[in-house]
């Protein structure tokens, strides 16, 4: 991977972690606040020692981002601070990141960081550093597209049910509506299709719940990042670290519980590579007045467990429309002439095209269809639906493609899941997938799980994070298809099927 300056850093092997400590990251917790402890300031200081990367032992843990500056008067301190663990991390073999906020003049951050000692400096500024390695953060959108070596995310949110903490509650849903979920895999998803960098980092807090978060909290945030095939540099919250300092029994679970999920993914980092399944072609510039419609469609499509496939509007002309069974123009502006009628082509064929206001409508008018949003058409072997108005709910418009194409096409269903998330791809030659699960806290203890395939896989396993091999599941041939029979999941399992 190539440095700003010319030479060379394989940051996409990295593992990296955020380090928080030294007089930066104090005067940061004073200004957090009263829930700021002297304790908590102790162990930011502790965390500037070489001993406490004892901690790091043994951990899949390769890089650490430590805050480098931010413009004050404490640069000079906070760098000086850092000395000594900056070279104790480089005799264990570990990389050192800066973070320097945009504020601060970054050339001059850059020469201190040489002279320091750091591998590359992290930041969301957009100053141009000739002769040092800079890993560029960004907040999400694509009207300026990134270089293909780097993306860093300022915008990822902590994955998991949505917490409410002004209200006291342990999750935001509608009145009826299940728990809404927090997720960041739809974005990478995006990011790898426009983009394809060689490494996606994502930069998150842990929410301060007043207590430390459980393990499972940690492995949710892991597996949602890294099964789609990004990084998530690794926070804890303020009381775990603080809880290792002490060498409490929890925290100390806790922290091994984080290790095990960064080893578990490292070990099959072949299934980043495994392609998304998709039955649902998202099409789209992803930029612009497009921008909220298109990325909240694809975030509810994941939500709601349908499976999508995205197809950049500048390309989708040459992208294959095989296995889909509908895909959705989202953007209000129609494309050019060409895809146009390939669109309309794909309804002929057997699609169903689901377009905006103001298309052509061609076929046979159904006077009787619903949903009642929509005028449809029989065309061809396929549908048409156009919007009778602009659709500006994504909700509406995801839950409405769905509808449209119809549960009949369903490639999986999952059983007895409760809440939670999926993310299914398969490999290059079709001969293999993997099904990941995400699921989230229930007060019951849940019962066994069942997935159903139409394509009738003829073996498969469980792996979770918490068993060093696969199980085997049991299988049972239904028509069409296939069903396997999963233990009972803790919070994430991935189930991996073959020919």
């Amino acid at each position: 991977m190539m440095r700003e300056g010319g030479s060379t850093v394989d940051r996409d092997k990295w593992v990296p972690m955020r380090w928080p400590c030294g007089p930066l990251e104090i005067e940061k917790g004073r200004k957090r606040g009263e829930r700021f402890t002297a304790r908590e300031a102790e162990a930011l200081r502790a965390w500037a020692e070489p001993e406490a990367l004892d901690l790091l032992t043994g951990s899949p843990v390769s890089c650490l981002v430590v805050t480098w500056a931010d413009g004050s008067a404490g640069d000079e301190d906070q760098q000086r601070a850092l000395t000594a663990l900056i070279a104790a991390a480089r005799q264990r073999g570990l990389s050192v990141v800066g973070w320097v906020s945009a504020a601060p003049d970054l050339r001059r951050a850059a020469a201190t960081a040489r002279a320091g000692g750091l591998a590359a400096l992290a930041t969301d500024s957009a100053d141009p550093v000739p002769d040092f390695d800079v890993l560029r953060f960004r907040k999400r959108g694509f009207d300026h597209r990134p270089p293909p070596d780097f993306l860093g995310d300022l915008d990822a949110v902590w994955p998991g049910m949505k917490l409410d903490l002004q209200a006291g509650v342990d999750a935001v849903s509608g009145p009826t509506g299940a728990p809404w979920l927090d997720s960041n895999g739809w974005y990478v998803r995006l990011a790898r299709s426009l983009v394809n960098p060689r490494a996606v980092w994502l930069t998150f807090d842990p929410p301060d719940l007043g207590q430390a978060l459980p393990a499972t909290a940690y492995v949710q945030a892991i597996a949602d990042t890294e099964a789609h095939g990004a990084r998530w540099m690794i926070s804890l919250d303020p009381h775990l670290r603080v809880g290792l300092l002490d060498r409490r029994a929890s925290a100390l679970d806790t922290w091994a519980a984080i290790g095990r999920s960064l080893a578990f993914f490292r070990k099959h980092r072949d299934w980043t590579g495994y392609v998304p399944a998709g039955q649902i072609g998202v099409v789209s510039d992803y930029t612009g007045t497009n921008e909220f419609l298109s990325f909240e469609v694809l975030n509810l499509l994941a939500r709601q467990g349908s499976l999508y496939r995205i197809l950049e509007k500048g390309t989708a002309l040459q992208a294959p429309f095989d296995g889909l069974d509908a895909v959705v123009y989202v953007d209000e502006a129609p494309p050019a002439r060409d895809l146009v009628r390939k669109l309309y082509a794909f309804a002929e064929g057997g699609g169903t095209l689901v377009a905006p206001p103001g298309w052509e409508e061609r076929g046979v008018h159904e006077d009787e269809a619903w949903p009642s949003r929509f005028r449809i058409f029989r065309y061809g072997r396929g549908r048409l639906a156009v919007a009778r108005e602009e659709v500006a709910d994504p909700q509406v418009l995801a839950e409405d493609a769905q509808l449209l194409m119809s549960h009949r096409n369903d490639r999986l269903r999952v059983f007895n899941a409760g809440t939670g998330l999926f993310h299914y791809a398969t490999s290059g030659d079709g001969r293999s997938g993997v099904l990941h699960t995400f699921l989230f806290p229930t007060p019951y203890r849940r019962p066994p799980m069942t997935v159903w395939f139409r394509q009738p896989w003829a073996q498969a396993r469980v792996w979770m994070v918490e068993a060093e091999e696969a199980a085997p599941t049991g299988r049972t041939a239904v028509e069409p298809g296939v069903e396997f029979h999963l233990p009972p999941v803790p919070v994430y399992c991935a189930l991996e099927v073959s020919v």
